[in-house]
């Protein structure tokens, strides 16, 4: 059995954020809600390529995030 101690477990793990990425390629722009933060991220209409980060959405106003 393992007993892990985990001390302010509110803050020990990151917040979730949407983040906003264009793909050069196909033009698409997607939204990525995640846990952790992302350094990168591919595009899922093109399969291989990198996306460009466009910046974070959580603070756009009117904009409700639902699961996929």
């Amino acid at each position: 059995m393992l007993n892990l101690e985990i001390k302010n477990s509110a803050s020990a793990f990151p917040q979730p954020g949407t983040t906003l990425w264009h793909c050069d390629l196909c033009d698409a722009f997607i939204s990525i809600h995640s846990a952790q933060i992302l350094r990168a991220a591919l595009c899922p209409v093109c399969g291989d390529v990198t996306l460009e980060f466009c910046g974070r959405v959580n603070s756009m106003p009117g904009i409700q995030f639902g699961d996929a």
